[in-house]
């Protein structure tokens, strides 16, 4: 499962892209109420596939999800691409999951 971000992405270098390609990672903490997560960021898909190390850019999230288990479903990568989707559209990316 993976992020298409679409929007205006400047790198650090200065460059500006009008897209990538992001992986979520989760990892639920031992309370079992929060998800934490960590974004990484490639210029698309067949970066990420071939190898490529991720870009030098990093998007202020919150990283800090709540979580129930009882509303939100088991599928942690699921509900993490979904608050990362819903946090990135707030700041005016257009996101959508793919590799469902």
């Amino acid at each position: 499962m993976a992020l298409e971000i679409t929007g205006n992405i400047e790198l650090s270098s200065g460059v500006v892209l009008n897209s990538a390609y992001a992986r979520v990672n989760p990892t639920l903490t031992t309370s079992g109420d929060e998800i934490r997560t960590s974004v990484l960021y490639w210029l698309d898909e067949n970066a990420y596939t071939n190898g490529n190390y991720p870009l030098d850019y990093s998007i202020p999230l919150s990283f800090r999800y709540s979580y129930d288990r009882t509303t939100d479903g088991n599928d942690l990568l699921l509900v993490s691409n979904n608050k990362v989707k819903e946090e990135l559209e707030e700041k005016g990316f257009s996101v959508q999951i793919i590799e469902l």
